[in-house]
């Protein structure tokens, strides 16, 4: 069974809920990332990613110049504890119909997993058949 920590990137990159919106994009390009963890005071508080801005922009809510992070993140935050398969990984974004996953040790945030890491996964194993 292959597990999820050696396909998790780290850092984590993360912002505050009051960043705007459009500078976490900036913050998520120039690192080659496709989410940000979201941290208040030390702690965890959601999970901003490319898909959220693009809702949020392809509806045209609101000025997507002066949005703040806080009011397009979602709150709640998956994670998968680094020892557990890819397979319940996989299970774990297509039910709850993410794209990104926290990686945990003993609970603690130290890695994200994304679609495309297990993207990668999936093609080495075809290139090893």
């Amino acid at each position: 069974m292959t597990m999820v920590g050696p396909f998790m990137n780290r850092p984590v990159f993360t912002t505050s809920p009051e960043t705007l919106a459009h500078e976490a994009m900036v913050i998520m390009l120039e690192n080659k990332v496709g989410a940000l963890l979201i941290k208040e005071n030390e702690e965890f508080v959601g999970i901003f990613t490319k898909a959220d801005w693009m809702r949020k922009v392809v509806r045209g809510d609101g000025d997507i110049n002066s949005e703040k992070v806080c009011s397009v993140m979602a709150k709640t935050i998956i994670t998968i504890e680094k020892d557990e398969s890819l397979a319940k990984a996989n299970l774990l974004m297509e039910n709850h119909g993410i794209r990104h996953i926290a990686v945990t040790e003993n609970g603690k945030i130290i890695g994200m997993l994304s679609v495309k890491d297990l993207e990668k996964y999936y093609h080495q194993l075809h290139d090893q058949e």
